[in-house]
């Protein structure tokens, strides 16, 4: 490998959340470009995406629970590899190198990605306790715009980014998400037109407050009547779950809802679905959207904060719903399922801004331009 060609990736996990595969995917394929990457963790709890990690990639364990945790480690990489330059998937991590390069004069560059829409992260921080309100606020309110390039996964996030801060006008840019390789792969090799749908709806994701799939459980219950033998099934696990099954209780639809859990191979589930639903407070860039999408699946979604405009072309790949109104979901959900709305095939022909290979080569040009 090219000493030169060497980008140094970092993030909390790999567990089973978008970034966590998006942070593989990229890893993945500056390995196979003959790039020299390392990729840095914080530990091995929830490993998610761990055995799709590449062999070349080599892996680095900080061995440590939590972010704040990581600074003697970190030294420690820093004085032993001696990287040039860093790309980091978590806000309190680029926060802690940034504040070691101040500290100890290192030359490195350093690129993060912002991972969720900065505004909402901040406020989500002054309601937490002590050490996120008062600690970690003050210090990515701070270091944060001392990046040297940010990547936003979309444009609402990058107008969101440069409200809070302005004097990042010239180091920052967008660079969509990509289709997860084994999903663009698998959609190469095989005719999804010919797939047979079953009688179900599909949600994906944590169950937890920000993806709020009560909106979704109550829109599904609103159509019963209309479709008696259809189906929602929620894959994801999370905090939520007794409350979420609570919601089905109350609409006397329980038998009728699936909660999945985590699924290994997620793959299956948006195949044969109908369509895949978005009902999010918030979004970073929802990479379920373009997941179902790639698997010729429509998708209608909330239009949230950021991301499913960026995404849904309406009558193209799916609908958009007004934020936050079931009324509207359920509307979308039962013309597009009494054929009232018709969608084009080929879905994925919508999702050519995010085909890896593209992605990829938005991002080379990025990092070649900082070595």
């Amino acid at each position: 490998m090219n000493s030169n060609k060497k980008i140094t990736l970092v993030i909390s996990s790999l567990a089973g959340g978008g970034a966590e595969g998006v942070c593989v995917s990229i890893a993945n394929s500056f390995s196979e470009k003959g790039w020299n990457v390392d990729l840095i963790i914080l530990n091995l709890n929830n490993q998610v995406n761990y055995e799709k990690l590449a062999n070349n990639v080599n892996l680095i364990l900080l061995n440590v629970k939590y972010a704040r945790y990581s600074p003697i480690s970190l030294l420690r990489y820093i004085f032993t590899y001696k990287p040039k330059l860093f790309f980091i998937f978590n806000y309190e991590l680029s926060v802690i190198l940034l504040i070691l390069r101040f500290l100890f004069r290192f030359k490195f560059k350093i690129i993060s990605r912002n991972i969720n829409t900065m505004s909402i992260k901040i406020k989500k921080l002054k309601e937490k306790r002590f050490w996120s309100k008062y600690v970690v606020y003050n210090l990515i309110s701070y270091f944060y715009k001392k990046n040297d390039y940010i990547v936003n996964q979309c444009y609402a996030m990058q107008r969101d980014l440069l409200k809070i801060y302005p004097e990042l006008t010239n180091s920052t840019r967008v660079i969509y998400n990509p289709i997860p390789s084994h999903f663009e792969n698998y959609a190469n090799k095989e005719d999804l037109n010919k797939i047979k749908k079953k009688d179900y709806i599909l949600c994906v994701g944590r169950l937890e407050k920000q993806k709020a799939f009560h909106y979704a459980i109550e829109a599904f219950a609103g159509i019963t009547n209309q479709f008696p033998n259809l189906r929602l099934k929620i894959v994801g696990q999370g905090i939520l779950l007794k409350q979420l099954k609570k919601v089905a209780e109350s609409f006397n639809i329980s038998a009728k809802v699936d909660f999945e859990g985590y699924q290994k191979n997620i793959i299956p589930y948006y195949l044969k679905a109908k369509v895949t639903i978005l009902t999010s407070h918030y979004e970073g860039y929802p990479n379920v959207l373009i997941e179902s999408i790639a698997m010729n699946t429509p998708v209608i979604a909330f239009d949230c904060m950021s991301g499913p405009n960026e995404i849904i072309q309406d009558g193209i790949n799916g609908y958009l719903v007004k934020h936050l109104d079931t009324i509207d979901l359920k509307d979308k959900l039962s013309n597009f399922l009494a054929n009232k709305t018709i969608m084009k095939k080929n879905l994925k022909n919508s999702l050519r801004r995010n085909e890896i290979k593209s992605i990829i080569n938005n991002y080379e040009k990025l990092f070649n331009s900082f070595i």
